[in-house]
């Protein structure tokens, strides 16, 4: 089998690309290997076979767009094939999930998928289909396309139409790219594997469409761990399709993989990051940006922290009303695609550098504030390694919360001293450039920003770390004389506890106050001079008692409106919820 990949390969004249329209028809052996995984290896005849199953199954189907719901690239592939041959039109949701599913129905007449799924529409499960032999195929349609989706700025599906001589061409642009960099002779016997699923473009394009294009096989299962990567590389050398924030989990004490290539794309790679991976991976990372809508637009290869973007050729930039609008072959529409990164060009006018986006701008008491410009000023601020700003609301209020990566002098920094320190210094800093509103008010120092598997950054874990602060909920009630109480129960999941301390975790005592208030205004809200009351000071505040994961805590709050103070106390409770000792006390002077 190896010695056949090999010949098939090296028949392949530099630079030469199979067409999609021929991937089933060119003459090739039936032994050429197609996808693979560990021993098992699927070849062409395989392929012709299944889909010739596939496309005499749908032609009794009504509808002409269908879902493909697949964690398999090569059953994903035998049914994109399969829908083109019929003159359908594949869908990519995007995801295989049921609950979405049902949202997006509208968008598709029906499901394919060998997944436990459900929909309220029609299911094809291609392994319910079976023949004893292949039936010609028809030739593939000229205006064959497929449909995938994008939030966008408004956070619902964005239709995306790409059509299939689109797909073509980028996979021309990335082979000439790719034998640039690696040479046909290095990608003889090469094979393909991948940490991003075909179900987003980025996937599809590079980890199905480049290694069928180019007649290397890929793996069928999308790597999620460097120990299964390193698994994958043990017979053959790899090009390897990565995430950024695959890339920044490698663990370098590995044995380095053979590794002819590596694309990154989806988010971006810190240069650190991208210089420890290609030292491990002993080849250069080739970063690539674009997006949904215009496919890949541009491309650097990591060998210095200051290497610019180098459009693919045909890629255009247009400036038209202070706005950046781009053309290529890949995009569809003749005036182009409104782009909402900023980009800043070099001399040539053609290689540039991001400098973040323009879409991002919402009102705080009604001032915009651009989180791209408070990022800015927060990563230009002294040992801050990554950051980014998120729009807030806490108590009713509008604000914006900072989450930060330090570096090795910020982390010492920060263990001589506290958060509370820290943010207080980098706020009178960026007061100096921002309006008051856009210096962030709650700041987050976390070890590597959390990424979603495309490399993004994670917008909900992002903002769970302001939000999962506050402990369980087991009962709360207000009492006379502007008085409240609550039993609260303490997950050892609460960010209180992350790191204080690592042997033995305990809450906080800025915790207790914070929650003091916290609860405070929810249910003392309307006690007369409550409404608009500010934190001023604490008066006094004795901790007692060390308080650990998993305990039982009863707060009692009250709220003396003529001196506008706040007392609370925290105590134990035990099994049956009874009192034992005092934990924490204190008071609270509040301002208007």
């Amino acid at each position: 089998m190896d010695n056949q990949e090999t010949d098939t390969t090296r028949r392949l004249a530099p630079f030469a690309v199979i067409a999609p329209a021929r991937w089933l028809s060119l003459e090739r052996p039936d032994a050429t290997p197609i996808a693979w995984r560990g021993d098992c290896c699927l070849d062409l005849g395989q392929l012709r076979h299944d889909v010739s199953v596939l496309w005499h199954a749908l032609a009794e189907a009504d509808g002409g767009r269908w879902a493909l719901c697949f964690d398999d690239g090569y059953r994903f592939l035998v049914a994109l094939l399969a829908l083109w041959l019929r003159g359908k039109t594949p869908v990519i949701p995007g995801h295989n999930r049921q609950t979405l599913l049902e949202e997006q129905q509208a968008l598709f007449d029906g499901v394919i998928s060998d997944l436990p799924l459900t929909p309220d529409c029609p299911l094809i499960d291609p392994r319910q289909y079976h023949q004893p032999a292949s039936l010609p195929l028809p030739p593939l349609a000229d205006d064959a396309r497929l449909i995938l989706f994008t939030s966008g700025s408004t956070g619902r599906p964005k239709e995306v139409i790409k059509t299939l001589r689109a797909m073509e061409t980028e996979s021309r642009w990335l082979a000439a790219l790719l034998h640039d960099g690696a040479g046909q002779e290095t990608l003889a016997g090469c094979r393909v594997v991948s940490s991003v699923t075909h179900q987003h473009l980025y996937g599809l394009t590079f980890g199905i469409f480049l290694p069928i294009s180019l007649g290397l096989p890929f793996a069928l299962e999308t790597t999620s761990y460097p120990e299964q990567f390193i698994r994958q590389c043990n017979r053959h050398p790899v090009l390897f399709i990565s995430s950024p924030a695959f890339l920044t989990r490698i663990d370098r004490r590995l044995p380095s993989p053979r590794c002819i290539g590596i694309f990154s794309a989806g988010g971006p790679l810190p240069w650190s990051d991208a210089r420890a991976a290609g030292q491990w991976l002993s080849a250069a990372i080739t970063d690539i940006y674009g997006a949904t809508e215009t496919g890949v637009l541009a491309w650097r290869r990591r060998l210095r922290e200051t290497d610019l973007w180098q459009p693919f050729g045909g890629v255009e930039f247009h400036t038209a009303q202070g706005r950046l609008r781009v053309t290529s072959a890949l995009i569809a529409e003749p005036e182009g695609h409104l782009l909402d990164d900023r980009l800043v060009f070099g001399e040539d006018g053609r290689e540039f550098s991001l400098a973040g986006r323009d879409d991002r701008v919402i009102n705080i008491e009604e001032k915009r504030v651009s989180l791209t410009e408070v990022e800015l000023r927060l990563k230009a601020l002294p040992d801050v390694d990554e950051a980014v700003a998120l729009p807030l609301t806490k108590h009713g209020r509008h604000c914006l919360g900072a989450v930060i990566v330090l570096s090795a002098a910020g982390r010492a920094r920060l263990a001589a001293g506290s958060l509370p320190v820290l943010a207080r210094q980098y706020r009178r800093r960026l007061g100096a450039w921002l309006e008051p509103v856009a210096v962030p008010r709650h700041w987050r120092v976390v070890g590597g920003m959390p990424r979603t598997a495309r490399g993004k950054y994670d917008g909900d874990r992002l903002k769970e770390l302001f939000f999962t602060m506050l402990p369980t909920e087991i009962s709360r009630r207000t009492l006379a004389g502007s008085q409240a109480e609550l039993l609260l129960q303490l997950d050892p999941a609460l960010f209180w506890f992350r790191g204080h301390f690592p042997a033995q975790p305990i809450l906080p005592g800025v915790a207790q106050v914070d929650w003091a208030l916290h609860y405070f205004r929810e249910l003392l809200a309307l006690e007369p001079q409550a409404p608009d009351a500010r934190f001023s000071g604490i008066e006094s505040v004795k901790f007692q008692r060390p308080v650990k994961p998993g305990q039982t805590l009863r707060l009692h709050l009250e709220w003396q409106a003529p001196r506008r103070l706040l007392t609370f106390r925290y105590t134990l409770c035990n099994l049956n919820l009874t009192d034992e000792p005092t934990v924490s006390s204190g008071k609270i002077k509040l301002c208007h």
